[in-house]
């Protein structure tokens, strides 16, 4: 493979990439208002249908259109004496290092962590679990509402 025709598809893969991500983006917004169509007397599941489609087609518009431009820009340039370019040489990425969670803190956390890690908090987890116990007999549905009107329970107060 000529090196013109793998960076074609490395641009072409990029903005592939970068579109359907953006496609992908759009469609969530689009279901989160899908909804409201019930309101105009239009099956939300059709619409939703009709215009993701939509969508997708002008998502294909935009990815011929952007590699054309991307491609169209493209310059390449003849290296040396004009005879075949040299080989792409690939550099190995620097190892990853990770942090060990005994080591300390980190800049993050705000101080040092003592004892196994900690999942982190979502709304109110770490609070102690409280039971409530009943200390009055539950009213039933067709007993007399315990405010006085003489309703059923049903008809006053557990409407």
């Amino acid at each position: 493979m000529t090196l013109l025709r793998r960076v074609e598809r490395d641009v072409m893969l990029q903005i592939v990439d970068t579109q359907w991500k953006d496609h992908l983006y759009s469609l969530d917004h689009l279901k989160e208002g899908i909804g409201l169509r019930g309101y105009a007397q239009k099956d939300p599941l059709v619409e939703y249908k009709r215009e993701s489609f939509t969508l997708f087609q002008a998502m294909k518009d935009r990815i011929d259109a952007e590699m054309v431009r991307y491609l169209w820009r493209l310059r390449p340039v003849a290296q040396g004496d004009g005879t075949t370019a040299p080989p792409i040489r690939r550099q190995r990425a620097a190892p990853i290092t990770l942090n060990d969670p005994g080591a300390g803190a980190s800049a993050f956390s705000g101080a040092a962590r003592t004892g196994p890690p900690r999942p982190e908090r979502t709304g109110g987890d770490d609070a102690a679990v409280r039971t409530v116990r009943r200390d009055t007999p539950k009213v039933g549905r067709n007993d007399p509402c315990p405010c006085g009107s003489g309703k059923k329970y049903k008809k006053c107060h557990g409407a």
